[in-house]
C-alpha cells in the first residue's frame, strides 16, 4: 500500500490542509473553554492538538526533505505509513474536534457563563463598570465605555475618572439624561466600586411636567385664595347693605312710632333713644366714610384698648380711595395685635411721601418679638390685600416694633413739574 512519502506534493497538501483544519478548530475549543472556566475541556482540546500539528510537521519535513535531502527518523517513520492509515487517524482527530468544538458552543449558549453574562451586560441599555480603589477597571459594558468616550473623549481606562467626572448624578448626553450612582461592593473580601450609569430621560421630562404642573397649581392657588378673600369682602358688603335696610325699616317704624306718641313723656324718651342709636349704626355702617370720621374710630379703638395714639402727621391727600381703606384697615389691625402680642402702651403714626410712592409707618412700643415675624390671621390676609393691589407690608424690628406700609402712586397722583 502506497506510503504517504510517496504521494504526490498536492496529495500531502492535501492532507497538510486537513491538518491545519483541525488544528485552528482546536485552537478555538481551547480558547472558548479556557474564557469559561472549563479548563478540562482546554485540556482534552489540547491533547488533540499535539499529534496533529505533529502530524502535520511530518508532512513539513517530506517536503523539505526534497530540497535539503534531511529527514528526521521520526518523520520517516510516520511518513512511510499508509495513506489509508492517515486518513483513518485524521478521520478520528477530526470527529473528536467537532464533538468538543459542539459542545463547547452548545455549552456556551445553553448555561450561564462568564461569557454570556458579558454578552447580555453588553445589550442592556444602562451602564456597568467594576474598579478597584486604584480605578482599575474588572468590568465594563459596552454602553458604560461609550459614555464615557461621550464624556471623557477618551476609552474607558480608569473607573475613578469617569467616577468623578459623574460625581454630581445627572448628565445630558447625545439628547439623553443619565443618571450614574455609585457604591461601594464587597466581593471575596475586597472592597470593589461599582458604577452605574441609567437612562432617565423619560422620567426626567416627566419631572419637569410635574414641577410646571406645581408651579401652575400654586398659582391657581394663590388666584383662589385672592377670589376667597374678595367673596368675603362681597359678603361684609352684603351684610352691610342688609344692616342699612334693616336700620332704615326701624327708622320707619320709628317715625310712626313718633307720630304715634302724643304726651307720654316717658315713650318719648325711650324713641327718641331709639333714634340715637339707629342714627349712629348708620354712620358706623357708612362704605366711605370721611377721613375724619374713619380716624375717629381708629382713635375710639385706641381709647377702648387703653392705648395712646400719636399722629405726627396728616393723612396724606394724595391716597387713593382704595389705599385709604386699606391703611385704616391695616391701622386697627396693627393696634390690636400690638395690645394683644406685645402689651403696648402707646402706638405712633407716621407717613414718608415721595414722587413714586406713600409710605406709612405704625409703631408700637411694646415687648419686640425675639424671633422672626411670621404674617398669620389677620395680618396675613392683610398682607395679601396689600398684595393684591400691588401695595407692599413689611416690618421693622430694633428697640420697637414697626408695621411699614408702602403704597405706590398711580400716574394721576404723580406731581406735576
Amino acid at each position: 500500500m502506497t506510503a504517504l512519502c510517496s504521494l504526490s506534493s498536492l496529495a500531502r497538501a492535501c492532507f497538510a490542509l486537513w491538518a491545519l483544519a483541525i488544528i485552528i478548530v482546536n485552537i478555538y475549543s481551547a480558547v472558548l473553554a479556557t474564557v469559561n472556566r472549563r479548563y478540562h475541556f482546554t485540556a482534552f482540546a489540547v491533547l488533540v492538538f499535539a499529534p496533529v500539528y505533529f502530524f502535520w510537521q511530518v508532512i513539513f519535513d517530506i517536503s523539505l526533505r526534497e530540497k535539503n535531502g534531511y529527514i528526521s527518523a521520526a518523520s520517516e517513520a510516520v511518513g512511510g505509513m499508509a495513506w489509508v492509515w492517515w486518513i483513518v487517524i485524521f478521520a478520528l482527530l477530526t470527529a473528536a474536534s467537532v464533538v468538543l468544538l459542539v459542545f463547547d458552543v452548545r455549552r456556551d449558549k445553553t448555561y450561564i457563563t462568564p461569557s454570556a453574562i458579558k454578552n447580555y451586560l453588553d445589550k442592556v441599555p444602562c451602564g456597568i463598570c467594576c474598579f478597584e480603589d486604584s480605578g482599575k477597571v474588572l468590568f465594563a459594558n459596552v454602553c458604560m465605555n461609550d459614555l464615557c468616550v461621550s464624556i471623557l473623549g477618551s476609552p474607558l481606562l480608569n473607573g475613578k475618572l469617569i467616577a468623578d467626572a459623574t460625581r454630581h448624578g445627572i448628565l445630558t448626553i447625545q439628547d439623553k439624561v443619565w443618571r450614574f450612582a455609585e457604591r461601594e461592593i464587597v466581593l471575596g473580601g475586597e472592597t470593589l466600586h461599582e458604577l452605574i450609569a441609567s437612562d432617565v430621560t423619560s422620567e426626567y421630562a416627566k419631572t419637569l411636567a410635574l414641577e410646571k404642573d406645581k408651579e401652575e397649581l400654586s398659582a391657581l392657588s394663590e388666584k383662589l385664595h385672592a377670589y376667597n378673600l374678595s367673596i368675603d369682602d362681597t359678603v361684609r358688603r352684603q351684610e352691610i347693605l342688609q344692616a342699612k335696610v334693616n336700620i332704615h325699616d326701624e327708622m320707619n317704624k320709628l317715625m310712626l312710632s313718633t307720630m304715634s306718641v302724643e304726651n307720654d313723656a316717658e315713650e318719648l324718651d325711650r324713641i327718641f333713644s331709639l333714634w340715637e342709636q339707629n342714627a349712629l349704626l348708620l354712620c358706623m355702617e357708612a362704605e366711605n366714610p370721611a377721613d375724619e370720621k374713619v380716624a375717629s374710630q381708629v382713635e375710639k379703638l385706641a381709647d377702648a384698648l387703653k392705648v395712646e395714639l400719636t399722629w405726627k402727621n396728616d393723612v396724606p391727600e394724595s391716597f387713593e380711595d382704595g389705599q385709604r381703606t386699606m391703611f385704616f384697615s391695616a391701622a386697627q389691625e396693627a393696634i390690636v395685635n400690638a395690645v394683644k402680642h406685645a402689651s403696648a402702651k402707646h402706638v405712633t403714626v407716621s407717613f414718608d411721601e415721595t414722587a413714586s410712592e406713600i409710605v406709612a409707618k405704625i409703631e408700637n412700643d411694646g415687648k419686640v418679638p425675639p424671633a422672626g415675624i411670621r404674617f398669620t390671621g389677620g395680618l396675613l390676609n392683610l398682607k395679601r390685600m396689600f398684595e393684591a393691589q400691588g401695595a407692599s407690608v413689611s416690618v421693622v424690628v430694633g428697640s420697637t416694633f414697626t408695621l411699614v406700609l408702602t403704597f405706590k402712586k398711580s400716574a394721576n397722583n404723580q406731581p406735576i413739574g
